[in-house]
Protein backbone atom coordinates (compact mmCIF):
# COMPACT_ATOMS: atom_id res chain seq x y z
CA UNK A 1 0.00 0.00 0.00
CA UNK A 2 2.58 2.24 0.58
CA UNK A 3 4.30 1.60 -2.87
CA UNK A 4 0.68 2.48 -4.48
CA UNK A 5 0.73 5.59 -2.90
CA UNK A 6 4.55 6.41 -4.32
CA UNK A 7 3.53 5.60 -7.20
CA UNK A 8 -0.04 6.73 -7.99
CA UNK A 9 -0.62 8.91 -5.02
CA UNK A 10 -0.26 11.89 -7.79
CA UNK A 11 -3.72 10.59 -9.38
CA UNK A 12 -7.26 12.24 -8.23
CA UNK A 13 -10.10 10.31 -8.20
CA UNK A 14 -11.42 12.40 -10.80
CA UNK A 15 -8.46 11.42 -13.12
CA UNK A 16 -8.18 7.58 -12.32
CA UNK A 17 -11.45 5.92 -10.15
CA UNK A 18 -11.59 4.18 -7.25
CA UNK A 19 -9.99 0.78 -7.35
CA UNK A 20 -9.56 -2.03 -5.22
CA UNK A 21 -6.19 -0.92 -3.54
CA UNK A 22 -7.98 2.30 -2.36
CA UNK A 23 -10.43 -0.06 -0.81
CA UNK A 24 -7.98 -1.43 1.66
CA UNK A 25 -6.19 1.44 1.89
CA UNK A 26 -9.45 3.13 3.62
CA UNK A 27 -9.85 -0.39 5.04
CA UNK A 28 -6.92 -0.01 7.66
CA UNK A 29 -7.03 4.44 7.57
CA UNK A 30 -10.29 3.79 9.21
CA UNK A 31 -8.08 1.79 12.88
CA UNK A 32 -6.91 5.20 13.41
CA UNK A 33 -8.39 6.75 16.50
CA UNK A 34 -9.51 9.76 15.11
CA UNK A 35 -11.17 11.04 18.54
CA UNK A 36 -11.90 14.75 19.05
CA UNK A 37 -10.76 15.13 15.30
CA UNK A 38 -13.41 13.84 12.96
CA UNK A 39 -17.03 15.00 13.52
CA UNK A 40 -18.98 12.23 15.13
CA UNK A 41 -21.38 10.49 13.70
CA UNK A 42 -24.99 12.63 13.39
CA UNK A 43 -22.74 15.86 14.06
CA UNK A 44 -22.94 18.39 10.73
CA UNK A 45 -19.40 19.45 8.85
CA UNK A 46 -16.12 16.97 8.03
CA UNK A 47 -12.57 17.39 8.00
CA UNK A 48 -9.93 16.92 4.99
CA UNK A 49 -7.72 14.08 5.37
CA UNK A 50 -4.31 16.14 5.16
CA UNK A 51 -6.19 18.17 8.27
CA UNK A 52 -6.92 15.33 10.05
CA UNK A 53 -3.45 13.87 9.43
CA UNK A 54 -1.78 16.49 11.39
CA UNK A 55 -3.79 17.03 14.15
CA UNK A 56 -3.74 13.02 14.53
CA UNK A 57 0.02 13.57 14.61
CA UNK A 58 0.11 16.19 16.94
CA UNK A 59 -2.13 15.05 19.58
CA UNK A 60 -2.59 11.26 19.49
CA UNK A 61 -0.25 8.96 21.64
CA UNK A 62 0.83 5.46 19.48
CA UNK A 63 3.17 3.79 21.98
CA UNK A 64 0.89 1.60 23.45
CA UNK A 65 0.47 -0.08 20.11
CA UNK A 66 4.45 -0.09 19.02
CA UNK A 67 4.95 -3.85 19.91
CA UNK A 68 1.80 -4.94 17.73
CA UNK A 69 2.82 -5.68 13.78
CA UNK A 70 -0.55 -4.06 11.99
CA UNK A 71 -1.34 -1.40 14.43
CA UNK A 72 1.83 0.19 14.41
CA UNK A 73 2.13 0.83 10.50
CA UNK A 74 -1.15 2.50 10.19
CA UNK A 75 -0.43 5.97 11.09
CA UNK A 76 2.35 6.19 9.13
CA UNK A 77 -0.20 4.89 6.52
CA UNK A 78 -2.13 8.00 7.39
CA UNK A 79 0.79 10.26 6.87
CA UNK A 80 1.82 8.92 4.02
CA UNK A 81 -1.74 9.55 2.31
CA UNK A 82 -2.17 12.91 3.40
CA UNK A 83 0.95 13.94 1.25
CA UNK A 84 -0.90 12.80 -2.04
CA UNK A 85 -3.05 14.61 -4.19
CA UNK A 86 -4.88 11.29 -4.31
CA UNK A 87 -6.00 11.10 -0.68
CA UNK A 88 -5.06 14.52 1.20
CA UNK A 89 -8.84 16.22 -0.12
CA UNK A 90 -11.15 13.37 0.68
CA UNK A 91 -13.07 14.89 3.61
CA UNK A 92 -13.33 13.00 6.56
CA UNK A 93 -17.25 12.80 8.47
CA UNK A 94 -19.39 10.39 11.14
CA UNK A 95 -17.13 9.18 12.99
CA UNK A 96 -18.32 6.42 16.00
CA UNK A 97 -16.19 4.37 18.42
CA UNK A 98 -17.97 2.45 20.56
CA UNK A 99 -16.73 -0.21 22.80
CA UNK A 100 -18.89 -1.63 25.80
CA UNK A 101 -17.95 -4.93 27.79
CA UNK A 102 -21.53 -5.51 28.85
CA UNK A 103 -22.93 -6.16 26.17
CA UNK A 104 -19.34 -7.00 23.91
CA UNK A 105 -19.49 -4.84 21.37
CA UNK A 106 -16.59 -3.20 19.67
CA UNK A 107 -18.10 -1.00 16.44
CA UNK A 108 -16.17 1.85 14.96
CA UNK A 109 -16.58 3.61 11.47
CA UNK A 110 -16.50 6.74 9.29
CA UNK A 111 -17.00 8.35 5.94
CA UNK A 112 -14.05 9.23 3.71
CA UNK A 113 -16.26 11.12 0.78
CA UNK A 114 -14.23 11.07 -2.42
CA UNK A 115 -16.82 13.08 -4.74
CA UNK A 116 -19.81 14.73 -5.00
CA UNK A 117 -21.47 11.34 -6.35
CA UNK A 118 -19.33 8.75 -3.99
CA UNK A 119 -18.93 8.78 -0.69
CA UNK A 120 -16.76 5.22 1.15
CA UNK A 121 -17.84 4.13 4.70
CA UNK A 122 -15.05 2.06 5.96
CA UNK A 123 -16.07 -0.35 9.16
CA UNK A 124 -13.08 -1.33 11.83
CA UNK A 125 -11.86 -4.66 12.05
CA UNK A 126 -11.36 -6.00 15.51
CA UNK A 127 -8.73 -3.23 17.23
CA UNK A 128 -6.19 -4.68 20.42
CA UNK A 129 -9.54 -4.29 22.47
CA UNK A 130 -10.01 -7.70 24.48
CA UNK A 131 -14.05 -7.15 24.03
CA UNK A 132 -12.98 -6.65 19.86
CA UNK A 133 -11.49 -9.82 19.85
CA UNK A 134 -14.50 -11.51 22.06
CA UNK A 135 -17.01 -10.42 20.17
CA UNK A 136 -15.07 -12.01 17.13
CA UNK A 137 -15.25 -15.91 18.74
CA UNK A 138 -19.23 -14.80 19.72
CA UNK A 139 -19.61 -14.92 15.77
CA UNK A 140 -18.74 -19.09 16.09
CA UNK A 141 -22.59 -19.28 18.09
CA UNK A 142 -24.38 -16.21 17.09
CA UNK A 143 -26.44 -15.51 14.06
CA UNK A 144 -26.13 -11.67 14.91
CA UNK A 145 -22.68 -10.25 16.99
CA UNK A 146 -23.61 -6.70 18.89
CA UNK A 147 -21.59 -4.79 16.25
CA UNK A 148 -23.33 -6.53 13.39
CA UNK A 149 -26.44 -4.76 14.82
CA UNK A 150 -24.97 -1.63 15.31
CA UNK A 151 -23.27 -1.26 11.29
CA UNK A 152 -26.75 -1.65 10.35
CA UNK A 153 -28.09 1.26 12.68
CA UNK A 154 -24.76 3.17 11.53
CA UNK A 155 -25.18 2.75 7.85
CA UNK A 156 -28.74 3.84 7.50
CA UNK A 157 -28.27 6.87 9.87
CA UNK A 158 -25.48 7.66 7.48
CA UNK A 159 -27.53 7.40 4.23
CA UNK A 160 -30.17 8.85 5.59
CA UNK A 161 -28.37 12.23 5.94
CA UNK A 162 -25.72 11.80 3.30
CA UNK A 163 -27.22 11.75 -0.16
CA UNK A 164 -24.79 9.82 -2.79
CA UNK A 165 -23.65 6.23 -3.89
CA UNK A 166 -21.84 4.48 -1.53
CA UNK A 167 -18.91 1.98 -1.29
CA UNK A 168 -18.58 0.53 1.33
CA UNK A 169 -15.30 -1.39 3.02
CA UNK A 170 -13.32 -3.23 5.78
CA UNK A 171 -10.65 -5.61 6.46
CA UNK A 172 -10.86 -8.35 9.25
CA UNK A 173 -14.28 -7.71 11.21
CA UNK A 174 -14.91 -4.53 9.44
CA UNK A 175 -15.41 -6.61 6.17
CA UNK A 176 -17.98 -8.72 7.91
CA UNK A 177 -19.63 -5.88 9.02
CA UNK A 178 -19.91 -4.49 5.29
CA UNK A 179 -21.33 -7.13 4.21
CA UNK A 180 -23.35 -8.00 6.83
CA UNK A 181 -24.91 -4.28 6.91
CA UNK A 182 -25.13 -4.06 3.20
CA UNK A 183 -27.55 -7.32 3.77
CA UNK A 184 -29.80 -5.93 5.97
CA UNK A 185 -30.27 -2.42 5.85
CA UNK A 186 -33.72 -0.86 5.05
CA UNK A 187 -34.32 -2.29 1.66
CA UNK A 188 -34.48 1.46 0.05
CA UNK A 189 -31.15 2.42 0.56
CA UNK A 190 -30.16 -1.09 -1.45
CA UNK A 191 -30.08 0.75 -4.71
CA UNK A 192 -27.39 3.54 -3.70
CA UNK A 193 -24.83 0.60 -2.42
CA UNK A 194 -22.11 0.21 -5.49
CA UNK A 195 -20.15 -2.42 -4.27
CA UNK A 196 -18.66 -4.15 -0.97
CA UNK A 197 -15.21 -4.97 -0.27
CA UNK A 198 -14.67 -7.19 2.37
CA UNK A 199 -10.69 -7.67 3.20
CA UNK A 200 -10.38 -11.08 5.31
CA UNK A 201 -13.11 -10.66 7.05
CA UNK A 202 -14.62 -13.89 8.28
CA UNK A 203 -18.10 -15.43 7.07
CA UNK A 204 -21.57 -15.93 8.60
CA UNK A 205 -23.49 -18.57 10.21
CA UNK A 206 -25.52 -20.98 7.89
CA UNK A 207 -28.97 -18.87 8.63
CA UNK A 208 -27.33 -15.51 7.25
CA UNK A 209 -25.50 -17.32 4.40
CA UNK A 210 -29.12 -19.11 3.04
CA UNK A 211 -30.91 -16.21 3.41
CA UNK A 212 -32.72 -14.11 0.86
CA UNK A 213 -31.09 -10.40 1.77
CA UNK A 214 -27.63 -11.66 2.29
CA UNK A 215 -27.96 -13.67 -1.27
CA UNK A 216 -29.32 -10.44 -2.81
CA UNK A 217 -25.81 -8.59 -2.46
CA UNK A 218 -23.50 -10.91 -3.40
CA UNK A 219 -23.12 -9.90 -6.39
CA UNK A 220 -21.75 -6.58 -5.47
CA UNK A 221 -19.43 -8.21 -3.05
CA UNK A 222 -15.74 -8.44 -3.62
CA UNK A 223 -14.13 -10.75 -0.88
CA UNK A 224 -10.18 -11.49 -0.81
CA UNK A 225 -8.76 -13.65 0.79
CA UNK A 226 -4.34 -13.87 1.49
CA UNK A 227 -3.19 -17.23 0.34
CA UNK A 228 -2.63 -18.27 3.96
CA UNK A 229 -5.87 -16.73 5.19
CA UNK A 230 -7.17 -18.14 8.80
CA UNK A 231 -9.25 -15.41 9.64
CA UNK A 232 -11.16 -14.96 6.53
CA UNK A 233 -11.78 -18.70 6.20
CA UNK A 234 -13.76 -19.10 9.32
CA UNK A 235 -17.18 -19.69 8.92
CA UNK A 236 -19.10 -19.33 5.34
CA UNK A 237 -18.91 -16.82 2.90
CA UNK A 238 -21.56 -17.87 0.28
CA UNK A 239 -20.16 -16.41 -2.41
CA UNK A 240 -16.69 -16.02 -4.59
CA UNK A 241 -13.40 -15.20 -3.66
CA UNK A 242 -10.81 -14.21 -4.74
CA UNK A 243 -7.01 -14.93 -3.81
CA UNK A 244 -4.15 -12.39 -2.97
CA UNK A 245 -1.03 -12.94 -3.22
CA UNK A 246 1.33 -11.76 0.23
CA UNK A 247 4.75 -11.45 1.58
CA UNK A 248 3.43 -12.81 5.34
CA UNK A 249 3.71 -16.02 6.99
CA UNK A 250 0.84 -18.35 7.72
CA UNK A 251 -1.35 -15.92 10.20
CA UNK A 252 0.78 -13.15 9.55
CA UNK A 253 -0.69 -12.92 6.16
CA UNK A 254 -3.66 -11.08 7.81
CA UNK A 255 -2.10 -8.08 7.76
CA UNK A 256 -2.37 -6.16 4.66
CA UNK A 257 0.60 -4.17 4.50
CA UNK A 258 1.94 -7.45 3.20
CA UNK A 259 -0.60 -7.85 0.41
CA UNK A 260 1.24 -7.58 -2.85
CA UNK A 261 0.01 -4.95 -5.59
CA UNK A 262 1.04 -4.26 -9.07
CA UNK A 263 -0.66 -0.66 -10.10
CA UNK A 264 -3.74 -0.31 -8.99
CA UNK A 265 -4.63 -4.43 -8.12
CA UNK A 266 -3.80 -7.10 -6.14
CA UNK A 267 -1.53 -9.91 -7.46
CA UNK A 268 -3.92 -13.12 -7.31
CA UNK A 269 -2.85 -16.52 -6.54
CA UNK A 270 -4.70 -19.30 -8.09
CA UNK A 271 -5.67 -20.86 -4.70
CA UNK A 272 -5.48 -21.19 -0.80
CA UNK A 273 -2.36 -22.58 0.37
CA UNK A 274 -2.26 -26.34 1.90
CA UNK A 275 -1.79 -24.73 5.91
CA UNK A 276 -4.72 -22.46 4.50
CA UNK A 277 -7.13 -25.45 4.09
CA UNK A 278 -6.21 -27.56 6.95
CA UNK A 279 -6.41 -24.88 9.24
CA UNK A 280 -9.55 -24.35 8.53
CA UNK A 281 -10.67 -27.80 8.21
CA UNK A 282 -9.84 -28.45 12.00
CA UNK A 283 -11.78 -25.26 13.33
CA UNK A 284 -14.65 -26.12 11.26
CA UNK A 285 -14.40 -29.81 12.55
CA UNK A 286 -13.47 -28.57 15.87
CA UNK A 287 -16.54 -26.18 15.67
CA UNK A 288 -19.25 -28.66 14.43
CA UNK A 289 -18.50 -31.13 17.44
CA UNK A 290 -19.42 -28.19 19.96
CA UNK A 291 -22.89 -27.16 20.64
CA UNK A 292 -23.87 -23.31 20.52
CA UNK A 293 -23.73 -23.45 24.62
CA UNK A 294 -20.46 -25.30 24.47
CA UNK A 295 -18.96 -22.73 22.56
CA UNK A 296 -20.79 -19.94 24.41
CA UNK A 297 -19.20 -21.50 27.67
CA UNK A 298 -15.32 -22.25 25.86
CA UNK A 299 -15.61 -18.20 25.02
CA UNK A 300 -17.07 -17.19 28.30
CA UNK A 301 -14.42 -18.79 30.55
CA UNK A 302 -11.28 -18.05 28.23
CA UNK A 303 -12.28 -14.65 28.58
CA UNK A 304 -12.71 -14.83 32.31
CA UNK A 305 -9.59 -15.60 32.46
CA UNK A 306 -7.80 -12.94 30.21
CA UNK A 307 -10.03 -10.25 32.18
CA UNK A 308 -8.95 -10.93 35.32
CA UNK A 309 -5.21 -10.34 34.60
CA UNK A 310 -6.39 -6.46 34.75
CA UNK A 311 -5.70 -6.08 30.73
CA UNK A 312 -7.77 -4.33 28.25
CA UNK A 313 -5.86 -4.89 25.65
CA UNK A 314 -3.71 -7.31 23.49
CA UNK A 315 -0.64 -4.54 23.85
CA UNK A 316 -1.18 -4.78 27.57
CA UNK A 317 -1.52 -8.43 27.46
CA UNK A 318 1.86 -8.18 25.16
CA UNK A 319 3.82 -5.55 27.62
CA UNK A 320 3.66 -7.14 31.00
CA UNK A 321 3.60 -11.23 29.91
CA UNK A 322 4.84 -12.15 33.02
CA UNK A 323 2.46 -10.26 35.36
CA UNK A 324 -0.63 -11.40 33.33
CA UNK A 325 0.29 -14.45 33.28
CA UNK A 326 1.09 -14.96 36.61
CA UNK A 327 -2.74 -13.16 37.01
CA UNK A 328 -4.38 -15.67 34.52
CA UNK A 329 -3.05 -18.83 36.32
CA UNK A 330 -4.52 -17.65 39.56
CA UNK A 331 -7.90 -16.60 37.71
CA UNK A 332 -7.82 -20.33 36.43
CA UNK A 333 -7.02 -21.99 39.36
CA UNK A 334 -9.97 -20.30 41.09
CA UNK A 335 -12.67 -21.39 38.74
CA UNK A 336 -15.07 -24.31 39.68
CA UNK A 337 -13.94 -27.85 38.76
CA UNK A 338 -16.95 -28.11 35.85
CA UNK A 339 -15.84 -24.76 34.16
CA UNK A 340 -12.30 -25.77 34.56
CA UNK A 341 -13.07 -29.54 32.80
CA UNK A 342 -15.34 -28.19 30.07
CA UNK A 343 -12.00 -25.20 28.85
CA UNK A 344 -9.53 -28.27 29.22
CA UNK A 345 -11.71 -30.88 27.33
CA UNK A 346 -12.59 -27.76 24.70
CA UNK A 347 -8.81 -26.99 23.64
CA UNK A 348 -7.71 -30.74 23.82
CA UNK A 349 -10.44 -31.54 21.07
CA UNK A 350 -9.28 -28.70 19.18
CA UNK A 351 -6.07 -30.71 18.89
CA UNK A 352 -7.13 -34.06 18.54
CA UNK A 353 -9.27 -32.51 15.32
CA UNK A 354 -5.25 -30.84 14.85
CA UNK A 355 -4.08 -34.06 14.90
CA UNK A 356 -6.43 -36.39 12.27
CA UNK A 357 -6.24 -32.97 9.88
CA UNK A 358 -2.62 -33.42 9.68
CA UNK A 359 -2.56 -37.35 9.23
CA UNK A 360 -5.47 -37.20 6.49
CA UNK A 361 -3.62 -34.37 4.75
CA UNK A 362 -0.12 -36.75 4.82
CA UNK A 363 -2.13 -39.63 3.51
CA UNK A 364 -3.86 -37.97 0.94
CA UNK A 365 0.10 -36.56 -0.02
CA UNK A 366 1.60 -40.26 0.01
CA UNK A 367 -1.76 -41.04 -2.60
CA UNK A 368 -1.24 -38.64 -4.85
CA UNK A 369 2.86 -39.33 -5.15
CA UNK A 370 2.09 -42.77 -5.51
CA UNK A 371 -0.61 -42.00 -8.37
CA UNK A 372 2.20 -39.88 -10.06
CA UNK A 373 4.37 -42.30 -10.02
CA UNK A 374 2.20 -45.17 -11.01
CA UNK A 375 1.27 -42.90 -14.14
CA UNK A 376 5.07 -42.20 -15.23
CA UNK A 377 5.57 -46.09 -15.28
CA UNK A 378 2.48 -46.51 -17.38
CA UNK A 379 3.89 -44.11 -19.80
Amino acid sequence: MLDYLKWRGDLSFSQDPFNEVDNLIFSVLCYNDFGGIVPIVGEDGSIKLCDAAKIFKETKVIDGIKDLPFLKEIPNLLEQAAKTERFKQVELSNYTNIIDGESSKQFSALVFKISENFHVIAYRGTDDSLIGWKEDLQMSFLDEVQSQKESILYTEKVMKTLDSKFILVGHSKGGNLGVYAASFINEKFNSRIDKIYNNDGPGFQPKIINSEEYNSILAKANIFLPESSIIGMLLEHGGNYEVVKSKGVAIFQHNPFLWEIEGKVFIRKEGLTKESLNINKTIRAWVTQLSHEERSDFVESLFEILQKSGAKTIAELNNEKLIMAEAMIKAYGKMDKDTKGHLKNTIDLFFKEGGKVIRQSITEDIEAFRNKNKKKEEV
